[in-house]
């Protein structure tokens, strides 16, 4: 009876839609066939439940001196450099090819929990928001908007978000600010180019207090004080 092909029974312990019509009949009624593919769906899951698994171990040099020996690699080589003799193709018996099946389904599972791992580090950092404040515009800067968006992550750094519209044409810079509700103390967050920007928020600083957004419009002369020229203001809730 032909077997279906190790790497087709890999793939299928894995959810694959593969396979003709012919291997899947021949699955329903070949045991063999049954059977490798219920072992290799159990190993798919033992490898898929490890991705997780916290950071991966060195493992000791006898380990690379038993993979040196059986596939008689050179033993004066690192492991970077090691080169590695072709052997002749002979036929796998049935436990070797349910070995191969199992190195396949397990370089696959390997190779999602790499692509998962990299996706985790390099995915956005989601953010809680905490406020924010509708911009409106001061005399003399009208048709100017914004808004402000106070976000947290889960490293409890805070920030806030920025999306600004400025008709007016500038011949300085846009700065940041947040003002207490009697306009009594004042925090610079930096300056804003463009009609967007991220500013951090100073931690410790109490956004109960310091509940004014403001965005002033600043000469370039030196001066780090706010220059009273405000173009939009808004209060966080």
């Amino acid at each position: 009876m032909r077997h279906i092909d190790p790497d087709i029974l890999a793939l299928l312990a894995l959810g694959e839609p593969v396979g003709s019509p012919h291997d899947r009949a021949h699955l329903e009624l070949c045991n063999e066939c049954r059977a490798e593919v219920e072992n290799l769906e159990h190993a798919a899951a033992v490898a898929r439940s490890t991705i997780d698994a916290g950071e991966l171990l060195d493992p000791p040099a006898r380990v690379w001196s038993r993979i040196s020996d059986e596939l008689s690699l050179s033993s004066d080589l690192p492991a970077d450099r090691v080169r590695v003799r072709v052997a002749p193709v002979t036929a796998l018996s049935s436990h070797r090819r349910l070995g191969a099946a199992l190195a396949a389904v397990a370089a696959v599972v390997l190779v999602l929990g790499g692509v998962g791992a990299a996706w985790f580090a390099l995915r956005p950092i989601p953010r809680t928001v905490l406020a924010s404040a509708a911009l409106e515009a001061f005399p003399g800067w009208s048709g100017s908007t914004g808004e402000a968006v106070v976000e947290q992550d889960p490293g409890g750094s805070r920030v806030i978000e920025l999306s600004l519209s400025i008709p007016s044409e500038m011949s300085g810079y846009r700065e940041v600010w947040l003002i207490t509700s009697d306009a009594s103390e004042l925090v610079s967050l930096g300056v804003v180019d463009g009609t967007s920007g991220t500013l951090t928020v100073p931690d410790g600083l109490d956004l109960s207090r310091y509940d004014l957004v403001d965005v002033s419009s600043e000469p370039y002369d030196g001066n780090p004080q706010h220059s009273g020229n405000s173009i939009l203001r808004g209060k966080l809730s």
